[in-house]
């Protein structure tokens, strides 16, 4: 008989269940330890994302307020140097609230924003140039949940954000380089680089709003921004006899300070918002078509763009009148006569909303909006070389306006294809061909964009 051994073997089976009970048990809580080590950890990283997130959004918009204020066009007034921080922390304080981390709405660490206005102009190191908002935020008190087991129950993420407003007028070096602006969507106006609200003896044509010779803001001048701008067609004749300028055959009149020329397009903009009103197809051909709509290519002539390719006007093109193709674009584009309004407060220039944005995008009337359909930019030319070959113009920088009425009132004589205020100068500085350009992703040729994060 063999029944010892077989007594022997079940105390050794006994024994070694025992040991198995134990060894599941030490690797449950392995499990549930890692269970709570990864469930806590992506917890961390999804508000780490989160509170990334809302630092990128509240630092653009602070520098969004920068544009909006003018203190880009104008760095040396004391009063957009005050107005231009107020300004950054409230926008990148009211961007918090649509920013939530792990459900609630996010800290500055600081108590508010970081903003600089200190970036020098080569010549004029006293002058602020590019400014940048600094954000560093945090979110406190994160709920954890297996960790508690180890006497963990909350956590904190942080995260810090820079951005700037990025006039190429205020980046050159010693040398004149820089990096031009590459802004979308330039309506096809080219104005002469000449302001008509400042006629002295010194400068009968209108002082210059950009240097040329240093692709500067004039910054001698009384401040452009805020002013009105009447802008009509120095075409002459009909519509469909093309641009005829004043002058002999080959060597036509310049244009004056508050006039403007068909700019020629290589592309036109085709893609016009499904949400136009009827007639605001952009069928109204080229001129019409770019004025109405955009499109995903960037401005890129000379000086202000790094092909050196010369813009150029187009003399099969007459725009302006009653009726035109200006008029025409500029009232759908601003959604005439349920346009958007501009009117200054506490010394920046507010936007309400009309009709239209009220109902298209659910706004209150009375209450303020930051942008605006009504917000174009038109490329600045050089008068001072005219005429060139073949219909060839300078483009020197920008103007971003807001159009306030489309033909048939406005300063200055006869009846403007628009009157418009003027927001923002942009210099683009000196020449260069190659490397790139900046652009924020829009239309402002005034960029914004993250520089550290």
């Amino acid at each position: 008989m063999n029944l010892p051994q077989i007594s022997n073997r079940v105390a050794k089976a006994s024994r070694e269940g025992g040991q198995t009970i134990a060894v599941v048990a030490v690797s449950m809580v392995s499990v549930l330890a890692m269970a709570a080590l990864a469930i806590d950890l992506t917890t961390l990283y999804v508000a780490h994302g989160e509170i990334q997130r809302a630092a990128d959004a509240a630092a653009l918009a602070g520098a969004k307020a920068f544009v909006d204020s003018g203190v880009t066009t104008n760095p040396s007034n004391p009063n957009l140097q005050n107005l231009a921080p107020t300004m950054a922390g409230d926008f990148a304080t009211a961007v918090l609230s649509q920013n939530k981390v792990a459900g609630a709405i996010p800290q500055f660490i600081n108590g508010t924003p970081t903003v600089s206005l200190t970036f020098s102009i080569p010549g004029s190191p006293n002058i602020a140039g590019n400014p940048r908002i600094m954000v560093s935020l945090q979110r406190t008190g994160l709920p954890l949940f297996f960790a508690r087991i180890w006497g963990g129950s909350i956590a904190s993420v942080s995260a810090s954000a820079i951005a700037e407003a990025y006039n190429p007028a205020y980046s050159q070096n010693n040398t004149g380089t820089f990096i031009p602006p590459a802004p979308k969507c330039v309506k096809p106006f080219l104005v002469p680089n000449n302001d008509p609200n400042q006629i002295t003896p010194q400068n009968p044509n209108g002082v210059q709003f950009v240097m040329p010779s240093t692709g500067l803001i004039n910054t001698a001048a009384n401040s452009f921004v805020g002013e009105t701008l009447a802008l009509t067609s120095a075409c002459k004749g009909n519509g469909n006899s093309g641009c005829n300028l004043p002058g002999p055959p080959g060597n036509p009149k310049a244009p004056t300070a508050g006039q403007y020329l068909p700019m020629f397009l290589p592309d036109i903009h085709a893609y016009c918002p499904s949400n136009s009103a009827p007639g605001c197809s952009g069928a109204g051909g080229g001129f019409e078509s770019s004025t109405e709509c955009c499109d995903g290519s960037t401005f890129d002539f000379k000086q202000c763009g790094v092909s050196g390719t010369m813009a150029t006007w187009d003399p099969n093109t007459n725009p302006g009148g009653n009726s035109g193709p200006a008029q025409q674009g500029l009232k759908c584009l601003t959604h005439n006569p349920q346009q958007d309004s501009l009117f200054p407060a506490n010394g920046m220039m507010q936007i309400q909303p009309g009709t239209y944005t009220q109902s298209r995008y659910n706004v209150a009337p009375g209450s303020l909006i930051s942008t605006s359909d009504s917000i174009i930019t038109v490329p600045l030319f050089d008068l001072n070389n005219w005429p060139q070959p073949n219909q060839q113009v300078t483009i020197v920088g920008f103007l971003q306006l807001f159009v306030n009425d489309v033909g048939g009132s406005g300063p200055g004589p006869g009846q403007p294809d628009m009157s418009a205020t003027i927001l923002n100068v942009i210099g683009c500085g000196l020449s260069v061909t190659g490397g790139s350009a900046i652009s924020g992703g829009g239309a402002s040729a005034i960029p914004v964009r993250l520089i550290h994060n």
